[in-house]
């Protein structure tokens, strides 16, 4: 069940995040990951949103939409606990992400780790396109309808 994010999920949804990048290898920084301290500022109070999935109230997914500008935002935050992948819930929360910003914006973007495989095979199923690659990092677009 995908749900939107309430403000009584921000501790175990902060925690679901620091543990995923863990798992990934990736260690919490304070200087990019400080959103997850406020995510109602963060997201749901500027123009974005940002949905949390569970399976028996287990939170096992996020993924956010974040504005940058009028036109333009940003899809961020899609994790998936890895014990949770390959079962369609990575791509049923950029969906969502997606349905959202499309009503709102017409250019969606994102950034990920170019270690990420399966997370840039997604984006590019999903109609994404890689714009460049630079320290490791690949950054894709999408025109929304």
């Amino acid at each position: 069940m995908i749900r939107v994010f309430l403000p009584s999920m921000s501790s175990p949804v902060k925690d679901f995040v620091v543990g995923v990048l863990a798992s990934e290898g990736f260690v919490y920084d304070l200087e990019k990951d400080l959103d997850l301290d406020d995510i109602a500022a963060n997201y749901l109070q500027n123009g974005g949103i940002f949905f949390v999935a569970f399976i028996n109230d287990i939170i096992v997914g996020t993924c956010a939409v974040k504005k940058k500008s009028s036109d333009k935002c940003e899809i961020k935050r899609l994790y998936v606990h890895k014990d949770f992948r390959n079962m369609g819930i990575g791509s049923s929360l950029l969906q969502k992400a997606l349905e959202f910003a499309t009503e709102r914006y017409k250019t969606a973007t994102l950034k990920t780790d170019t270690s990420l495989k399966p997370a840039i095979k997604l984006y590019l199923k999903t109609g994404f396109s890689v714009i460049k690659e630079e320290n490791r990092v690949v950054y894709l677009k999408k025109e929304l309808n």
